[in-house]
């Protein structure tokens, strides 16, 4: 077989392997079938292969990260605040971009890189404002508003479902908290008109979109599954003085809505899968 035909087929296969598009055993009786050799090419530096062959560049380069992390967490507190800023931003874009280069390639590396990103993002913020004694009452929402921001474009970007949801979510809360000191008071009847309208609006954007974004009618699904039930959270964890017989109507609309989403299976289905 031509050398370069060969070489295309082998990359494909590693493909196919590192995605978790073909079983392990079908990957190695493939390579053994097309490569001379029969050994398994691995792209991915950090395998578990790679650490086993004892490769100096790649131990150094570990003790190096991790040495990193450990001189930002240790003096982070004295570094002035642009620094601070500066640390912060160039950690979350080495983590996000990094996930980005590999989001075709290592799925799981690009995930977890994800990951890290997203928890170093709210971790780094509320570091911040509790070094500077800034107003949490101020400066909270305002992180929960840019992290939901962030997470919902770089979901949609790197293709993460769950990154995206939980920005939907953080957008959530920030909703609720405004409404909640703008009508702490406010009744029963009054909490399910003001989450109930988007939870009708979340479920048709997820019909309306599932034929035209690719990504994201499952993500508006799971957000207006969640507001289905956020009346009764709302009242019950964020509020005070509401009655508790509310737990009760919460079981009867969270079996409410699974009846609805058995009756309707091959519909919401449907969405979700495209």
């Amino acid at each position: 077989m031509n050398l370069d035909k060969r070489d295309i087929i082998l990359r494909e296969i590693q493909y196919w392997r590192n995605n978790r598009l073909l079983p392990e055993q079908y990957c190695d009786f493939l390579t053994n079938l097309y490569d001379d050799k029969a050994t398994v090419k691995d792209s991915n530096p950090i395998s578990l292969h790679n650490l086993q062959q004892g490769s100096i560049k790649i131990w150094l380069f570990g003790f190096g990260i991790i040495s990193f992390i450990f001189l930002i967490s240790l003096y982070f507190s004295v570094f002035p605040w642009g620094l601070q800023l500066a640390t912060a931003l160039s950690v979350l874009l080495v983590c996000y971009g990094y996930s980005g280069v590999l989001k075709d390639r290592q799925r799981v590396m690009s995930l977890m890189l994800a990951g890290i990103g997203s928890f170093l993002t709210l971790g780094f913020g509320m570091w911040m404002i509790a070094l500077h004694d800034l107003n949490p009452e101020v400066w909270k929402p305002i992180l929960i508003g840019i992290c939901g921001l962030l997470w919902v474009i770089l979901g949609f970007v790197l293709r993460i479902g769950l990154l995206q949801y939980c920005g939907y979510i953080f957008w959530a809360l920030l909703y609720a908290g405004f409404f909640g000191g703008i009508r702490p008071e406010a009744s029963v009847l009054e909490l399910e008109l003001l989450w109930l309208p988007l939870c009708i609006l979340t479920i048709w954007l997820s019909w309306l979109l599932h034929h035209r974004i690719k990504g994201v009618s499952g993500v508006y699904f799971a957000v207006g599954a969640t507001i289905w039930i956020m009346p009764e959270l709302d009242a019950l964890l964020l509020r005070q003085g509401y009655p508790q017989w509310l737990s009760y109507i919460l079981l009867i609309k969270i079996a409410v809505g699974l009846a609805l989403l058995f009756l309707f299976r091959k519909k919401w289905i449907a969405w979700v899968a495209s």
